[in-house]
């Protein structure tokens, strides 16, 4: 189980997050909502290890969240960012191969490229996407990955209801499975009932 407990997060002296816990569990969606401003994003990057808190402190398995290496971090948990800036002209394929961590072993890849409905897509450049092929490629990055937890930043935001339904579909199995997953959403309370939790943080 990941956990936050009573953290604050500031930038240039500013609060972002003041005195907040979470707990994100194994089998477990947790969507994350509130208001623009109100440090969503933020609040991920945290809990993945990627920004550190002010006070208080986030845990895993009994454990501080910053003393995982990058390997370890890479095992524990992986994300999907709200813009992913593709800048070199791999293809799908090639991108999807550096995110897989369990070299040799490409049945995540191909879980991940039936879960996005990417398969057309695996010889095409990432520069040559568009925005919404892209965000799936992202998300197929983080399913590539096989970490024990998957934190998404706004999955749907660029996507038709086809491949929002799709990717939700997949979200459900994979927490079926016993993975940990966060979703921040741009959305109201009553339609993510597909999830097991929403958490609302409130605006600054």
């Amino acid at each position: 189980m990941i956990s936050a407990s009573h953290i604050t997060i500031q930038r240039n002296g500013v609060d972002i997050i003041t005195d907040f816990s979470i707990e994100i569990a194994p089998g477990h969606i947790t969507a994350l909502i509130g208001p623009n401003g109100s440090g969503k994003s933020t609040l991920l990057a945290a809990l993945a290890g990627d920004l550190a808190v002010t006070h208080g402190e986030i845990q895993c398995d009994a454990r501080t969240i910053d003393t995982y290496s990058i390997e370890e971090l890479a095992r524990l948990r992986s994300l999907s960012p709200q813009s992913q800036r593709f800048t070199m002209s791999f293809t799908v394929g090639d991108v999807l191969r550096m995110a897989c961590t369990n070299s040799g072993d490409f049945s995540s890849i191909k879980n991940a490229v039936l879960a996005l409905d990417i398969e057309r897509l695996q010889h095409r450049k990432v520069t040559s996407l568009s925005g919404g092929e892209q965000q799936r490629v992202s998300i197929a990055m983080a399913i590539a990955q096989s970490a024990s937890y998957l934190f998404l930043d706004e999955p749907f935001a660029a996507q038709d209801l086809e491949s929002a339904s799709r990717i939700k579909s997949h979200l459900r199995v994979a927490a079926e499975n016993g993975i940990g997953i966060i979703v921040v959403a741009h959305v109201e309370a009553e339609t993510l009932g597909w999830c097991d939790s929403v958490v609302r943080l409130p605006s600054r």
